[in-house]
């Protein structure tokens, strides 16, 4: 007999093992990538989202050839801050003591609307004024000019190149019984048809008035001109001069913002719309006058009647429990130079080299014109115009630029960013998605059907290959 052959030996079983291992490679390998991939897109739809939640709103150029008839004029308040009686002598004591209530009511006057006095000087002028130190600021003055009228201020108005009666435009004005304004509601009897829109630019364009420095037996030393927006009762720029012709030309700025902008909070865009806006506070202008008469409250331990009759419910319960200011307190509302009719938003305090601002967080409304003044102020140098105090208000040029505030990022650049980073990443997409899921279906099918059929798994399962076989054999 034939020695017995041996069986051939199979190269594939030794192979085995190290094939083995290069597949648990791989697939640590691919399972690693999968984990950092996950990671990398999990990380970068954080930043997106994030992105959403902090960058949220952005202002920017909607339009620069905007006319300004598109807009309306602001309102101008006027207002005599310094009268003197020069026909008084000083021989009468009774005309002796209304010139001291005269100088009095300057000097409130200058705290209130301009606070530029130094301590020391209000103090040196104090010294003359002790025994009315009680008097209530509030009711100070009412009494000594009450036989002041319109026409004794006006003398010539012009509006839009064309001369009108001043007293039919300008309107008596909460901030006293000397000040008068126009183009606003809030006067007294005001025009309805207010506000009012010009269609052209340069001097004598908008609103040019003339007015008397002889005012029946005060002489006008200087006046306070107030720009503002009509819906609003403190002016955003002041205007303080003794000269005899003021020229202030204006830039304005439109803001207008989208509704998107309402997902949003207010802290976050620093602007409101009509209908956020608290039951006490309407207009952004009482905030501030409430802001800046709390702020004063604090300081001086006094409460004053401001020059807007505005939170008259407030106002009675400060008033109850609060002493209302009096002249004696001017001296602390000098330290703190706070202007009654300012539109600043920020009061800054700066005594004692401590430097610090407090926000009255009042914020504008969302939909806004913004009034940009500057000042030009002359001697007119003629003799028959020395009486007189010329104020020119215009639009600088025709056109204006409009601001829109829009949200940097909406939901749906949220969902196109996450869709991107996955499909950059991951390479996922939509169709990819779907039809991963239509095949796993498919196979689940189709594997239940043949667990379903056992017959069918034996017959495959009883059927060898013919290499096998055929090994058997050997």
């Amino acid at each position: 007999m034939t020695a017995a052959s041996k069986l051939p030996v199979n190269d594939d079983d030794n192979k085995k093992p190290e094939k083995q291992s290069w597949d648990w490679t791989k697939r640590y390998s691919r399972l690693l990538l999968k984990l950092f991939a996950i990671m990398l897109t999990i990380y970068v739809c954080f930043l997106s989202w994030e992105r959403y939640f902090k960058f949220w709103v952005q202002t920017t150029i909607e339009r620069t050839d905007v006319h300004i008839s598109e807009i309306p004029f602001p309102a101008i308040t006027i207002c005599p801050t310094h009268l003197t009686l020069d026909s008084l002598n000083n021989t009468n004591t009774k005309q002796r003591e209304l010139s001291r209530m005269n100088r009095l009511y300057n000097l409130i006057q200058s705290i209130q609307l301009k606070p530029v006095l130094s301590e020391e000087e209000v103090a040196t002028n104090f010294t003359e004024f002790e025994d009315y130190y009680n008097q209530s600021i509030s009711e100070f003055g009412s009494t000594l000019y009450r036989g002041y009228q319109c026409r004794d201020l006006f003398k010539k108005c012009t509006w839009r190149r064309r001369e009108v009666n001043c007293c039919t435009i300008f309107k008596t004005f909460g901030f006293g019984v000397s000040c008068y304004i126009f183009n606003s509601i809030f006067g007294k009897n005001a025009d309805l048809t207010y506000p009012w829109s010009v269609a052209g630019s340069g001097v004598n364009s908008g609103l040019n008035v003339k007015m008397n420095r002889n005012v029946s037996v005060h002489h006008l030393e200087s006046v306070l001109v107030m720009v503002q927006e009509p819906s609003e009762y403190l002016g955003t720029n002041l205007i303080y001069t003794k000269d005899d012709r003021i020229a202030v030309p204006l830039q304005p700025q439109r803001f207008t913002a989208e509704d998107d902008v309402r997902a949003r909070p207010m802290e976050m865009r620093y602007c409101y719309f009509i209908e956020e806006m608290e039951t006490n506070y309407r207009l952004r202008s009482e905030c501030i006058n409430s802001c800046h008469i709390k702020f004063m409250t604090e300081k001086c331990k006094c409460y004053i009647n401001t020059i807007m009759a505005i939170n008259k419910d407030n106002n009675a319960n400060q008033e109850a429990s609060i002493r209302p200011c009096t002249v004696r307190d001017l001296s602390c509302f000098t330290k703190y130079k706070i202007s009654f009719f300012s539109m600043s938003n920020i009061i800054e305090e700066s005594r004692d080299f401590v430097f610090n601002t407090t926000d009255c967080k009042c914020y504008p409304n969302c939909n806004h014109i913004k009034y940009h003044a500057s000042t030009y102020t002359d001697h007119m140098g003629n003799a028959k115009n020395d009486d007189l105090i010329e104020v020119d208000i215009y639009f600088q040029e025709e056109t204006l630029i409009s601001y829109r505030s829009t949200l940097q990022i909406v939901l749906l650049d949220l969902i196109v960013s996450f869709g991107g980073i996955a499909g950059l990443i991951l390479g996922y997409s939509l169709l990819g998605c779907i039809n991963t899921m239509l095949d796993r279906i498919a196979f689940c099918a189709k594997s239940r059907s043949r667990s379903a059929d056992p017959t069918a798994s034996s017959h495959a399962s009883s059927r060898l290959p013919e290499t096998d076989l055929n090994n058997k054999f050997v």
